[in-house]
C-alpha cells in the first residue's frame, strides 16, 4: 500500500434500486354539450388563487372580446365542495394537479380537467380559451 492510500480497493457502491412506480392513469374529461345561446360556466380552481386569478381575468377578457356566451371564475381548492356545483366545467391549476381523481370522483357528471402548465404559465388568455374550448361539444 502506497502512501496516502493509493493502492486500496476502492468499495463498490451498491445503489438501491427503485421500484417502478405504476403510473396513474386520468380518463379524458368528458367534454360539455350545451345549447345555442347556454352559458357556459367554468370554476378553476388552485392552493391560494393567487395567480389562478389573473389567469380567469385574461381568460374572461378573452371570452368576452369574442363575444362568448361563457363565465370563468377562480377560487381556491379549499371551497370546491362548495363552488363546483355552480360549474359546468371544472378546471384544476397545474399546481394542485394531485387532486384531480378525487374532484372527478365527487363530481362524476362535470367536466374536470388540468390547465396544462404551460398553457397556465402563459398567462394567455386567448389560448386558455383554446384549451377550455377543447372541453366543449
Amino acid at each position: 500500500m502506497g502512501l496516502f492510500g493509493f493502492g486500496k480497493k476502492k468499495k463498490e457502491e451498491v445503489k438501491p434500486v427503485a421500484a417502478p412506480v405504476a403510473e396513474k392513469t386520468v380518463a379524458a374529461p368528458t367534454p360539455i354539450v350545451k345549447e345555442d345561446g347556454e352559458k357556459i360556466v367554468a370554476r378553476i380552481f388552485c392552493a391560494a388563487g393567487a395567480s389562478t386569478s389573473l389567469w380567469a381575468q385574461n381568460v374572461q377578457k378573452a371570452m368576452d372580446a369574442q363575444g362568448r356566451n361563457m363565465e370563468i371564475r377562480a377560487f381556491s381548492i379549499s371551497v370546491i365542495d362548495e363552488e363546483a356545483g355552480a360549474a359546468d366545467i371544472v378546471l384544476i391549476g397545474p399546481q394542485t394537479r394531485y387532486v384531480e381523481n378525487d374532484v372527478k370522483a365527487k363530481f362524476p357528471d362535470k367536466t374536470v380537467a388540468v390547465v396544462p402548465m404551460q398553457t397556465f404559465g402563459l398567462m394567455n388568455g386567448d389560448q386558455g380559451l383554446k384549451f377550455i374550448d377543447t372541453l366543449i361539444k
